[in-house]
Formats: C-alpha cells, structure tokens, sequence
C-alpha cells in the first residue's frame, strides 16, 4: 500500500484514490489506473487526498488487499479525510467471487459519508434505479471474467500435463526445471527462483545429479527393506551430516514427499486437488486426476514405487491384531518361552503398537492365551509374576477395606494407600528349587516403587498357588532383596502369615 496527499485548494472537494493489478503483465497497470483517475479528479474539482494501491494483488478476497483494507479503515473513520473514492472501474475494486461482497465494501463506504466512484464506467452515479442495475451487471460480468479465465486456464493446465510439462510448484528432491522451446528444444535448467526465459516457453522435469539418484533409491530401500520409517530415514540421512534440496537437515515430510510422489517413477499427476478462485482446497477423486506416464526418466521402477505405497498403507492402517498373536504362538511353540527380545526378532510390532493394542506385552500374552512361565529353578516369569500380584492385589484391598481401613491407589499399579498415609507394596515371589538345596524365596524390598511395607505372597514348592504371606517393613532392609530359606522362616514369627486374612487382623475364611 502507497498513500501520497496532493495540493489542494479550499473549494476542491477531497477524495482517495484507489489502484489494483493483480500481475505485472496485466493491462490497465498502476500508472495507467493513477493517470486516469487524476484526470477525472481535475476535470471536476476534486483533490485527491491519499492514494491506495493493491499491486499484484488479486481481486477475489479482502484478506489478501492490505491497501483496500487500509481504504476501508480510513474511510469508515472518524473524522475521515476525504468525502469520495474514485476507483478505475468496477472490476478494480474487485472481482469478487459474491457480488453482494462488493456491494458490502461499497455500502459501507457510503453509509460513513464516503461516495464510491469509477471514473472508466460509462454510468454516472445518479442513484438511479438504472445506474444501480447496471452496476450489478457490471460486478456479475466482473466475476464472471474470473470465473471464465479460470477455467481457461485450468484447461490449458492438464493439456500441458497430458504432454509432461510441470504446472508449477516446487520441482521436489533431486529434480530440476528445464525450459522446452515451442519447438521442442531443451535448455539450460533454472536456477531456484530464475524464471523460464520465453512465456512460449514451457517447463519439464529431469534428474539432477547421479549422487541424487542414488539417494533417492537408498531411501526407498531403506523404507522398504529395512522397514525404517520416514522418521528413522530423516534421522539417519542427518546423522551422515547430509542436508536435502532446500539446504536445510532431512526431516520426515521430505522423505514422505520422496516415497509417496509419482515423479520418482517417471510420472506426472495433476489435478489431485482443487483450489479455483480461492476457495479452500478440496480433494478429487482418481478419477479426475490428469496423467502422464513417461513425463521425466524414473529414479525407480513403478513396481518399487507401489511397493512403498502398498507397505505405507498397511504401516497407516497397523497390523492385525490377529497376525501378531499368532506370531507370539509361533515363538512360543519355537522356543517354549516368549519375551520382548524373540517377539522383535520375529518381526513383530514394537512396544508401543503392542501398549496402544493390547495394554502391554503382558496383556498380548494373555490375550494369546499363552502358559505361565517358569525358569528351571523355579523363578516366574515376567508375565506370570504380574498377573499373579495383579491378583494379590485385589485380595489385598479386599481385606484391608473388610478390616476397616481406608483404601486408595496411586500411580503404580502395584501399590496401596491405606489410611492416606500408609503405602503397602505388593509382590510375589516363586519357591527357588536348586538341586541339593533347600527350598528358598527372593523377597524384593528395596526394588520398585518406594513403600513403608512390602507384602509378599509366596508361591508353595510346585509353584502353583501362594501358601504363605511376608510382611517386611522396609526400614529394616537395606538389601535390594531379601533370600529367605525354608528353616529362616522360623526367624520371622511376626511377618509370617499363612493367609491374607490373618495379614490383616481377620478371622479366617472357612467358606
């Protein structure tokens, strides 16, 4: 926006003038709006006061018109400055896509006092019934001029796609924009931001440099034989030190952009979306898109390209949930055991996948209806230790709340707030049966969550169900673990218990 205030004289009456051009080789340009508007100021003694400009703006929206916007404010002020606009022609003060927005923008104006006047139109500003009807036909045949041009040029688009020419955009990692003459000579490529030398000229894609070709191909290698993701793939390029097109550090959206665009395998689509006259952009269908097969030498086969299409969609929708517990099935009738180490070496989804499917590892052996799991000696596993203090835990609460105490939870799942105060944590340890030794117990104190006290169920000698409760004040283990033997047990009268009921002062069940 440009504001510059004239000479004036006492009797001339003040106004604004305003200018647009939407591209710089538009007819009608700034100067040539401004020299007509100051003719048909002087002719009618008027002194324009400020001078608004929209260069290389278009008239489809106010959003992008900081000068109209600028005009607007100044006219609907008070006081305002001047008491008329003059405008070029109606078509100037825009092309709205609603001719009732126009007519807005003018209203507004005249109810603060400000006329709005277009010195080019034939019509005189009467207020006529006649004048006001040809200004509406006037603002329609405005609209339609860009509704008309756009749909030429919308035409002109998928012709020269059809041919394998670029409409536009950034060319993308490793290509390049070459200018092709009228007669099909290739030139020199553009620099970025250079513009094509000829408007005959059109503009075709082609491979920058060997190196990229090959980065291109690793890319897709890397996503599709070693599974990495676009992430991972940004991650590794950078950690080489290398940076993409732009200069900048790889990220994610420009491997995306590498794996899911068709020039990479020698194709040029057009017309995915639509965005005409501003409007926001919308998807179309397949079936509108406009191609060219063969449009610029592929950097990858087409079968590579719906490789990674194909692999993109899958990793989108996520595994079967069915797959993956039957590839826990599988480790296990492989290995007779299953952990997080054999589940990743199978293929299977990782931590998180399995944490948003099925709550944790834990859960998916479950839900796979695996057996519990025991080491040699005795030890539990991972997942059969869990489940079995899951248990204890709520027979704890249980019993706590029939003894009278007051019970709550915290954010380890294992432990337990009696009274507001007291936290009690739970765990459970397997009778140990080494050759030649005595039956032995790890009691876990110092591991985990920090507790005043450490409830400990322990499982009889065959391991199948708890036959005996420890209860251990943890200010009194400075251990992380506490080995307690079978003839030990008789040094722990007051912690001992045989049931859960006498943990917690009640008289035993005998239903």
């Amino acid at each position: 926006m440009n504001s510059s205030v004239n000479g004036s004289s006492a009797d001339a009456m003040p106004v604004a003038a305003y200018a647009r051009m939407s591209t710089e080789t538009q007819d009608h340009s700034i100067q040539h709006q401004l020299d007509a508007i100051n003719q048909y100021t002087q002719a009618r003694a008027m002194t324009v006061m400020r001078t608004f400009v929209d260069e290389g703006r278009t008239g489809l929206t106010l959003q992008q018109r900081p000068g109209l916007q600028a005009l607007l404010t100044a006219a609907t002020a008070q006081p305002c400055l001047f008491r008329a606009i003059v405008v070029y022609d109606i078509s100037r003060w825009g092309r709205f896509q609603d001719v009732d927005e126009s007519a807005f923008y003018e209203y507004l104006c005249r109810r603060a006092g400000v006329t709005v006047l277009y010195c080019a139109e034939p019509f005189s500003d009467d207020g006529s019934p006649m004048q006001a009807l040809v200004k509406s036909v006037k603002r329609i045949m405005a609209a339609e001029y860009s509704r008309e041009l756009s749909a030429k040029v919308w035409q002109a688009q998928c012709r020269f796609s059809r041919m394998g020419f670029k409409q536009g955009g950034l060319p993308g990692f490793g290509l390049c924009r070459v200018p092709v003459t009228a007669n099909g000579t290739h030139r020199s490529s553009l620099r970025d931001g250079e513009r094509k030398p000829a408007v005959t000229d059109r503009v075709a894609l082609a491979p920058t440099t060997e190196a990229d070709i090959r980065l291109v191909r690793r890319i897709y290698a890397m996503y599709l034989k070693q599974s990495m993701g676009d992430s991972a793939i940004a991650a590794r390029l950078r950690a080489e030190g290398r940076v993409n097109h732009l200069g900048k550090p790889w990220d994610a959206a420009t491997v995306r952009r590498i794996l899911t665009s068709e020039k990479y395998c020698g194709e040029l689509v057009f017309n995915r979306t639509t965005r005409r006259l501003r409007t926001p952009v919308a998807a179309n269908p397949a079936s509108a898109w406009v191609r060219c097969d063969s449009a610029l030498m592929p950097m990858v086969s087409r079968a590579t390209f719906d490789a990674a299409m194909s692999a993109r969609a899958q990793r989108s929708s996520g595994p079967d949930r069915e797959s993956i517990l039957n590839g826990m099935r599988a480790i296990v009738r492989q290995y007779g055991t299953i952990n997080v180490r054999l589940c990743r070496a199978a293929g299977l989804p990782g931590k998180t996948t399995v944490q948003a499917m099925f709550g944790g590892y834990i859960q998916a052996y479950a839900a796979a209806g695996l057996p519990d799991q025991r080491t040699q000696s005795g030890c539990l596993g991972v997942r059969s230790a869990r489940a079995l203090i899951l248990a204890l835990r709520d027979q704890a609460h249980a019993c706590a709340e029939r003894a009278g105490a007051a019970v709550s939870c915290c954010r380890a799942w294992n432990v337990l707030i009696l009274n507001d105060r007291l936290r009690v944590r739970l765990s459970v340890a397997s009778c140990r049966c080494y050759p030649d030794t005595q039956l032995r117990w790890r009691i876990p104190a110092q591991e985990g969550e920090p507790a005043d006290f450490v409830l400990c169920g322990m499982l009889d000698g065959a391991n199948q169900r708890l036959g005996r409760y420890v209860l251990l004040p943890l200010a009194q283990c400075a251990r992380g673990s506490l080995f307690l033997a079978e003839k030990a047990m008789a040094h722990w009268p007051v912690q001992h218990f045989t049931s859960l009921n006498a943990v917690f002062g009640l008289a035993p069940d005998n239903s």
